[in-house]
């Protein structure tokens, strides 16, 4: 009786033990599993840190809308340079801010220090002291004014035939406000301290333009007015 309890005994324990293994082994195939589904290193998104409060009426123009093309559209051949491919009225460019380069290139692989995120970067950052001067690129109209401490405060100005420049990470100038015809070179705001989704980003101007809704690179309209300094 005593040898067979004790064969008993050491076949339950093996029965545990096996069955401990097998739960082993299907949890680390679980977690590679699961890994390897949610693994994003570049988002086709930048991220969004948002409490929900004083959230703006336009969505983020950090990356507006989904599916947009990563590519510029083939711009047309008779565009001289400093002529907008938006429209015939708006013809000179000036820079939005006194700069030498770009702190961030149009479609770099950006690192977002505040989020730890990656993503594609369709814009042009400019890194600059809280208080420089943002200046309106063209003669346009303000089509919204944005104010939020998690997304960055966002300027949208419509320059006509599809074109829009917008300036995010700015202090807007007292009393702007949609509707505002403004003029080439006219101050919109300042550069505003580091804060929000790119808190830990360093003080800079991101700015972006789009042309009947899908991203160009800014720098197509900016080199021109570099070359003739």
């Amino acid at each position: 009786m005593e040898e067979k309890s004790q064969s008993k005994k050491k076949i339950i324990y093996y029965a545990i033990l096996t069955v401990c293994a097998l739960l082993l082994i299907a949890g680390i195939v679980l977690t590679v599993y699961f890994v390897t589904q949610n693994s994003n290193p570049v988002a086709d998104n930048p991220p969004v840190v948002d409490s929900g409060d004083n959230k703006p009426e336009d969505p983020p123009a950090v990356d507006p809308g989904d599916n947009k093309p990563e590519e510029n559209p083939p711009a047309s051949g008779d565009d001289e340079p400093g002529e907008p491919s938006g429209g015939e009225e708006v013809v000179n460019f000036v820079a939005p801010i006194d700069y030498e380069d770009y702190s961030v290139v149009y479609a770099d692989i950006y690192h977002n220090e505040t989020t730890g995120w990656w993503y594609r970067h369709k814009a042009v950052d400019f890194s600059a002291p809280a208080g420089t001067e943002v200046r309106c690129m063209a003669d346009g109209t303000i089509e919204s004014v944005s104010v939020s401490q998690e997304l960055g405060n966002l300027i949208v100005v419509d320059h006509g035939d599809g074109l829009k420049t917008l300036y995010r990470f700015v202090e807007p100038t007292d009393g702007l406000k949609a509707g505002q015809t403004v003029a080439k070179g006219q101050r919109l705001g300042a550069v505003a301290a580091a804060y929000g989704s790119e808190a830990r980003d360093g003080e800079h101007l991101h700015l972006e333009i789009t042309l009947n809704e899908d991203y160009v690179d800014p720098t197509d309209y900016l080199e021109p007015v570099l070359e003739e300094k």
